[in-house]
């Protein structure tokens, strides 16, 4: 309740009911006066803020060391001391998504403006590109055949020549076209096309997590069809539980990943190895809490859901990164 004073009127502001006590029976709304002092707004803000963060911490607590718990609980119906699996979704993975597209601590192979003076002392310029080509990341390779034609109209004549055996198919035309067309605008430089396709990827890979999701509950509730206790809405609650804590457990990793590099400068490759172990982990033991089926069961519809959601993940990554490709 705030502390703002009680109005005289008993209509609702905002539905217009006549309210019989100080919150309206109709949408909930507080009756009280509208103007607000800068100390009032603030107190509220303070009061919005504690009770969010309170709920906050409970569920991720429930949520990190008790797997599946969460999801039991509010299959259950103890709703109001958690925060609701939607909102949570939203508010941790756009922390993710923010935190983890954004670029580390400076890398201690990356070369800066005084390693280059320093170089090319003794090698050339040549060279120290090259050296950083190889550390930013990968050269795209684009078929060695689009180079020979001019511009994709120049293709498509050479294509209508050749008999109908010989023709490329509708996805290698597309892809020979589009090929050159990124040659003329980035001049032949394959790196800089592989590295625009990989920022145009990043765009879209959220993306692929929120379709991944629902097709991700759908294989749990294949494997669990025959259980009639749950819908499969109450495997949706549990895949966004799933979702939610492989981002916040991600999402530390990579905070303490640019802590260590950049005190250590270098990377922690070992912990990085370990986090695998413990989201494949995590999800065993979600699957067994909640299902409360046999060890032997458990394992083997964790094998089998892991090896679809590696063809989805994968089947929807080779498709973003076409669209990444097709609209640059």
């Amino acid at each position: 309740m705030s502390h703002l004073k009680e109005r005289t009127q008993k209509n609702c502001l905002n539905c217009g009911t006549q309210v019989e006590g100080r919150y309206c029976q109709q949408c909930g709304q507080e009756n009280v006066e509208v103007k607000e002092s800068f100390w009032q707004l603030l107190m509220h803000f303070i009061e919005d803020l504690t009770h969010f963060d309170g709920k906050l911490w409970k569920t991720l607590k429930l949520l990190l060391f008790k797997p599946a718990s969460l999801t039991r609980l509010y299959m259950d119906g103890k709703r109001a001391t958690y925060l609701h699996p939607i909102r949570m979704y939203l508010f941790v993975s756009a922390v993710f998504f923010l935190v983890i597209f954004t670029g580390g601590p400076k890398k201690a192979t990356e070369l800066n403006k005084k390693d280059k003076a320093k170089m090319a002392s003794n090698t050339s310029v040549k060279k120290i590109d090259s050296i950083e080509k190889a550390n930013n990341g990968f050269q795209f390779e684009i078929g060695r055949d689009t180079i020979n034609y001019k511009s994709a109209e120049a293709y498509q004549t050479a294509q209508n020549k050749l008999p109908e055996n010989k023709k490329a198919n509708w996805l290698e035309s597309k892809l020979a076209k589009q090929g050159i067309t990124l040659k003329q605008k980035y001049k032949g430089n394959n790196f800089e096309i592989g590295k625009a396709v990989l920022e145009q990827f990043e765009h879209y890979f959220s993306r692929i997590l929120y379709i991944s999701l629902p097709i991700f509950a759908f294989f749990v509730w294949l494997l669990y069809r025959r259980n009639k206790e749950h819908y499969f809405v109450d495997h949706l609650i549990f895949s966004i539980h799933i979702y939610c804590a492989f981002f916040i457990i991600l999402f530390v990793v990579k905070v303490i990943d640019n802590l260590y590099e950049y005190f250590m400068h270098k990377p922690f490759t070992f912990f990085d190895i370990s986090v695998a172990f413990v989201l494949f982990f995590y999800l065993y033991k979600s699957l067994r809490n909640h299902f409360h089926q046999s060890r032997s069961k458990t394992i083997f519809k964790f094998i089998i859901l892991n090896i679809l959601t590696f063809i989805l993940m994968s089947s929807l990554m080779m498709a973003f990164l076409l669209l990444s490709f097709f609209n640059l």
